[in-house]
């Protein structure tokens, strides 16, 4: 008999999926934050902050799959060219678009924004996989995910709180992402995900960087507070994606993902916390209800992995 592994126990599986969604909802207000540390506010110093966040993430998966196989992880020139256009579109292209959004627009909305990737890619699978079709349980949960999105930008019957250098890049940033999530299943079969991720991240990473040099990226001195903020940032970027996907490994797809309903929570409590945005008003606490029942009624039927 198959011994199981200790991720698939439910107590190990619901204290970890809690733990790695409530760190990457913190994400934003904490992104927030350092710019203000950090005395970043043009987009090449945000792209220069980012690029150093993706490479640290990416160094650490790497050299901990190098710690537990016993050897660095080399790939084949088709391996290669798959995890360098996933770390362009993935790392590259989404983080640019996310980080130059969150210049302007506020945490709390991107948190509620954020909660639309899990309907974007339940929209494209239904295109490229044939095992992934939409249906009406998932249409329902896109229509409250939306209805909830309109609830945030439309509470007074006009639109209010949206542009299109904030929200409108922070849209097309989870977009460009979860094209490449979907994309990732098909060109990276047979690489293990946490080298899938590393080189990802660290391509991405620096391909931000070389661009933010040529846009005349600066950060100032953030401070012991600062720092903390940044290996913070780099941690979720690795030790929750290496947590999370070793849960999605050891469990059903629905048991695990039906998780990342507490991304918005505890984003929008991070943001009252750290940033003082008042997060408490009727239209957020309406939207990010709807959200998450959204969230919800789309992950919970998913077949197992």
């Amino acid at each position: 008999m198959e011994k199981k592994s200790v991720l698939s126990r439910p107590l190990v599986m619901i204290i970890l999926a809690f733990f790695c969604q409530g760190l990457w909802g913190i994400v934003f207000p904490v992104i927030k934050k350092s710019y203000e540390l950090f005395s970043i506010s043009g987009v090449g110093s945000t792209l220069l902050f980012a690029s150093i966040r993706f490479m640290i993430a990416g160094v650490i998966l790497l050299l901990l799959d190098t710690f537990m196989e016993k050897r660095f992880p080399v790939l084949d020139k088709k391996g290669y060219a798959s995890v360098f256009m996933l770390g362009t579109i993935q790392t590259g292209l989404a983080y640019a678009f996310q980080y130059i959004a969150m210049i302007s627009a506020s945490s709390i909305n991107c948190s509620i924004l954020n909660g639309t990737g899990v309907i974007f890619s339940t929209i494209i699978a239904h295109f490229i996989s044939k095992d992934d079709k939409m249906n009406g349980r998932k249409a329902l949960g896109g229509v409250l995910g939306f209805i909830g999105v309109l609830v945030c930008f439309l509470w007074g019957g006009k639109l209010e709180g949206f542009s299109l250098k904030g929200e409108g890049l922070m849209l097309l940033s989870i977009l460009t992402f979860v094209t490449g999530t979907n994309l990732s299943r098909i060109v990276t079969t047979g690489i293990k995900s946490v080298v899938v991720s590393g080189y990802n991240l660290l391509v991405g990473g620096a391909e931000l960087f070389i661009l933010s040099l040529f846009l005349g990226g600066r950060i100032g001195n953030g401070g012991l507070y600062g720092i903390m903020c940044l290996v913070f940032l780099s941690l979720t970027s690795c030790v929750c994606l290496y947590l999370w996907t070793a849960l999605s490994s050891a469990n059903s797809v629905s048991k695990v993902a039906v998780f990342q309903c507490i991304n918005p929570i505890t984003g929008a409590i991070a943001a009252s916390l750290l940033l003082g945005e008042n997060v408490f008003q009727p239209k957020y606490i309406v939207s990010v209800l709807l959200v998450v029942i959204s969230i919800i009624i789309i992950t919970k039927g998913r077949k197992k992995a």
